[in-house]
């Protein structure tokens, strides 16, 4: 089977990140939609003639079905991603793939013992910008990483994803949502496999229960810093939809990242600037096609549960930092 002949459903389309994923989809693949949300659904599965379900499990009872992109409440991914692993049916599901590293690790555990094929969209693995720095540009042991990444304001999600606001149905906030993708790319160019919690302080609003602000300071394995800053702040136009700048520091060199350019600093060479991509969102199609492939071809995806699995546990010893002091 290639995967222009796979049958593909996508499940909880009104999440934001759907419409990213299908420009990576091959085209009359995709054969059903759902979604409490029918409205919303009947919309974006228009373009592509498919059927729609207001509930995900008449879906899988109503299709026969190949490959899944799962999206839920963080609440609910639990019982999705068991459900899909039960019917043995091939997926990726959306970060952080559960409340909880308890939820995540008896996700990891039923996969396993059905050796299920998993994705997860830790998509800066899946980018040539991190590939670029992994492979040729960081050419000495990193000794401190800083990232930030601010988003818009938390009123935006209240279009299509209002649990998105509460703690109940997201556990969290900005670092749930944004700072997971940091952690794991901080693991993935350091060659961790851990990190311990040194801070982290959260900031809060009187409308909502989910940090819309948070900071820590970690230590990788490996020995290297880090600081990660995430935030639902950013004023949005047009033109700016968030900020994200990074800063590596290695035993030889100073490297920072912001609006679509990288600049390299290396003791005894003159500074370079290189054209590199900032916007992740450009790289959503890219995990969804290299997702496919890797189901086909047999091979195990560059971001599965046991990354999520690490990148869950460090998140929840930030989570529980930040309400010690608050």
């Amino acid at each position: 089977m290639t995967i222009n002949e796979l049958k593909i459903a996508f499940l909880g389309v009104s999440h934001w990140h759907v419409p990213l994923y299908f420009p990576g989809i091959p085209e009359h693949t995709i054969t059903a939609m759902s979604d409490p949300d029918t409205e919303m659904a009947q919309k974006l599965a228009e373009p592509f003639g498919c059927r729609v379900y207001a509930d995900w499990k008449t879906l899988l009872d109503q299709e026969e079905v190949d490959f899944v992109f799962a999206f839920a409440p963080h609440n609910e991914m639990k019982d999705l991603a068991l459900e899909l692993i039960k019917r043995k049916i091939p997926f990726s599901i959306e970060k952080p793939m559960g409340m909880s590293e308890q939820e995540v690790c008896e996700i990891a555990e039923a996969a396993e013992k059905a050796d299920a094929f998993c994705a997860v969209p830790f998509v800066w693995r899946y980018s040539d910008t991190v590939a670029k720095l992994k492979e040729s540009i960081l050419n000495s042991k990193i000794i401190h990483m800083s990232y930030r990444f601010i988003a818009g304001p938390p009123s935006r999600y209240l279009v299509s994803s209002p649990w998105m606001l509460s703690e109940k149905t997201a556990g969290g906030g900005c670092m749930t949502n944004l700072g997971v993708h940091f952690l794991d790319m901080a693991l993935y160019l350091t060659d961790s496999d851990r990190a311990s919690v040194l801070a982290s302080s959260y900031q809060y609003n009187k409308e909502y229960d989910i940090e819309i602000y948070g900071s820590s300071l970690l230590q990788m394995s490996n020995g290297a810093s880090l600081v990660l800053e995430t935030g639902y702040a950013y004023p949005m136009d047009e033109e700016s939809k968030r900020e994200n700048r990074w800063c590596i520091v290695t035993e030889n060199g100073y490297y920072t990242l912001a609006e679509n350019c990288l600049e390299a600093r290396e003791y005894g060479k003159d500074v370079v600037r290189i054209p590199m991509s900032t916007d992740s969102d450009v790289y959503y199609p890219i995990f969804a096609r290299t997702s496919l492939e890797d189901y086909v071809n047999g091979r195990t995806p560059r971001a599965s549960i046991r990354e999520m699995r690490t990148v869950r546990h460090i998140l929840d010893e930030m989570n529980g930092a930040a309400k010690k002091i608050n």
